[in-house]
């Protein structure tokens, strides 16, 4: 069958692609996320019989052409996903997609469960719902029961410090992808466990320069540039500095891309979808962990908001 794997690039989109390429063996692999879904489709998915999306919330800016486009498409389309639902669940099911969405749970989760892969993908699966703090469902601590936990935690570890180091690289992710697909443990290859040990090092590194140079506003605690992974850094100036919302910004130019953690009192996405849409940008994820991209020339105004918000 010619199918098409859209995916996020995180752990949980890759395990997700993973397990769905442990079926569809001859799939093509590719990485997008919300605001890049519509192009993607566009480019990748016309004229194909399959097409798989996974890990990618929806944009509202996007929704009306997107759900045009999903309805012009003459083939079978996927939707598995774990985003809060901004009312486009529903209409994406009234185009024909067949759609498995569920909060909580992490999407390699909801892919391992819908596309029933052999048992030992199982484990694929975990590595996704740790990589994504997934690990409160029934399905999740069922599995605890059916793995060494020690080596689920270490294989895991192992993959999402990897997958940092590994960045925006979709090629080394694509290949990354076929090898989880052919049930092979990330400790079995040399260079991702080196990657991982690396970038654990790095992250030290990281956690120890967010802690001197995070800027408190408020209870939001903010870095700009902090040379590492933006969800770790993010994570790190909340905790370092004792605040509710630890925000990490990277500068591309004239647009700030940034990484948002929270404590469970912080609605993260319900928060972003307004702040950042009024400065001319867009943001959502989940409640404890999103990101937004805005012009930088409004980021000032972003982290005043987000601090009065908070």
């Amino acid at each position: 069958m010619d199918t098409v794997i859209l995916a996020h690039g995180d752990a949980d989109g890759v395990t997700s692609a993973a397990i769905a390429k442990s079926i569809y063996r001859d799939a093509e692999v590719y990485f997008t996320h919300p605001v890049g879904l519509l192009g993607d489709l566009r480019e990748f998915a016309l004229g194909k019989e399959l097409v798989i999306i996974q890990d990618i919330a929806i944009d509202e800016r996007n929704l009306e052409e997107l759900l045009q486009l999903l309805g012009s498409i003459d083939s079978r389309i996927i939707y598995i996903d774990h985003h809060p639902d901004n009312g486009a669940v529903d209409r994406l099911k009234s185009t024909g997609v067949t759609v498995v969405h569920e909060e909580g749970a992490s999407a390699a989760e909801l892919s391992y469960r819908f596309l029933n892969p052999p048992r030992e993908m199982s484990r694929v699966a975990v590595y996704g719902a740790i990589g994504d703090h997934m690990m409160s469902t029934p399905w999740y601590l069922e599995m605890l029961e059916t793995w060494d936990v020690k080596t689920l935690f270490f294989e895991a570890g192992t993959l999402v410090l990897a997958l940092e180091a590994i960045g925006r690289n979709y090629e080394e992710k694509r290949k990354l992808v076929q090898y989880l697909a052919e049930n092979k443990l990330p400790s079995q290859d040399p260079q991702l466990v080196e990657k991982a040990a690396l970038q654990s090092r790095l992250n030290e590194e990281l956690r120890l320069r967010v802690a001197k140079e995070a800027i408190v506003l408020g209870n939001v605690a903010y870095i700009i540039d902090p040379g590492g992974s933006l969800g770790t850094a993010a994570f790190y100036a909340r905790v370092e500095k004792n605040v509710k919302v630890g925000v990490a910004v990277e500068k591309r130019k004239d647009l700030c891309v940034m990484s948002l953690r929270s404590t469970s009192q912080v609605d993260l996405n319900t928060l972003l979808r307004k702040i950042a849409v009024e400065l001319g940008g867009h943001g959502g994820g989940h409640r404890q962990a999103a990101g937004a991209r805005i012009p930088c020339s409004n980021l000032g105004s972003f982290l005043e908001k987000l601090a009065k918000h908070v």
